[in-house]
């Protein structure tokens, strides 16, 4: 699927801490009334959700207010750049909920959100400004990928996370730098800034700065922040 082929309208998910990129895939969990029917209503018509951050929300533990809890407020602003993703599995579960899996197509900028007429949300996307994405290569590839993995294995050491780097070894610039960007447990403005990289190259440069800069905050003791 293409720009040209993606609805102007489109239901959208706001989840804090977590984004979909091209090419990346995004597991779901979904139990909340609004978002099954987000999901059925997606299923019945292109299959196309776009997932967003609210702005200026933060990741918490806390079960109040908290998107992974379904307490979050409703009606949250919304940062004004998300991917549109394409459902690519969907099963229900016998307590009635969904699991589903996103890939993700294209970035889009909200133009305006629609009157909500349905107990989720709808937004008039713009995806001219994201026209690289689904095809975008890195700048010195082989380079780059050497510095992400070295940059990569220090962060998950220092984080005590593993991941079996083997499994990126066969995948496309895309894949690797946005799957690494959705599976690194940032912050959620460290995400979004992630997020609205203009390039592939950008995207990888910006994850390495983070994780650079994560590490030595970490050290240092102090409350610093990048942003």
């Amino acid at each position: 699927m293409n720009a040209i082929d993606l609805p102007d309208v489109i239901p959208v998910f706001p989840l804090t801490g977590t984004i979909l990129l091209p090419r990346g895939h995004l597991p779901l969990n979904i139990f909340e009334p609004r978002y099954k029917e987000m999901v059925e209503y997606a299923a019945d018509n292109d299959g196309i959700i776009g997932m967003v951050q609210p702005l200026g929300s933060s990741i918490s533990a806390a079960p109040e207010n908290n998107d992974q809890f379904g307490t979050a407020k409703r009606g949250r602003d919304l940062y004004a750049v998300g991917c549109a993703g394409i459902l690519t599995e969907l099963q229900q579960n016998p307590p009635g909920q969904y699991f589903i899996i996103l890939t993700g197509v294209r970035r889009f900028e909200i133009k305006s959100e629609k009157p909500q007429q349905n107990s989720f949300r709808k937004v008039i996307a713009d995806y001219s400004p994201f026209g690289s994405d689904g095809d975008d290569q890195l700048n010195d590839p082989q380079s780059m990928k050497n510095r992400l993995f070295d940059a990569l294995k220090v962060y998950l050491d220092f984080l005590n996370m593993k991941i079996d780097l083997n499994s990126f070894a066969n995948i496309s610039d895309e894949e690797l730098v946005n799957a690494i960007s959705m599976i690194l447990p940032f912050e959620a403005s460290e995400k979004q800034l992630i997020l609205e990289s203009e390039t592939l190259t950008n995207r990888a440069e910006l994850a390495m700065q983070i994780m650079d800069f994560n590490i030595r905050e970490k050290n240092a003791g102090t409350e610093s922040n990048i942003h």
